[in-house]
């Protein structure tokens, strides 16, 4: 990974922690787990990999248009989402800080 790539991957993280989780908006897609990769592809785009928390999850359209949408407005061109189905999403990737959150807001996160 280049200087540049690895400023592009940064800066997208950076953005994604702000994009919230359409169900529960206290918590990020980040924090959630959801965002399983952060890239840029072999052509310069970035590319974020995506895995729903369950399958037919009719929130995963939204979120990855606001993903879309946020970058966008971040200045990164065409960026491209896509899903991750293996392995399934797990509440063993909500982050410390997700676990946190999700408790100050009334739900007992999983152990």
């Amino acid at each position: 990974m280049n200087a540049a790539t690895g400023n592009a991957t940064v800066a997208a993280r950076a953005v994604l922690a702000a994009v919230a989780d359409p169900e529960i908006p206290v918590i990020s897609v980040l924090d959630l787990g959801i965002v399983r990769s952060v890239e840029v592809d072999a052509d310069g785009a970035l590319a974020i990999g995506v895995s729903p928390t369950y399958s037919g999850c009719p929130a995963t359209a939204v979120i990855k248009a606001d993903i879309r949408a946020a970058l966008e407005r971040a200045g990164f061109a065409r960026p491209r989402v896509f899903d991750v189905l293996a392995p399934p999403w797990s509440s063993e990737w909500i982050s410390a800080e997700g676990r946190r959150k999700l408790a100050e807001y009334g739900i007992a996160p999983p152990p």
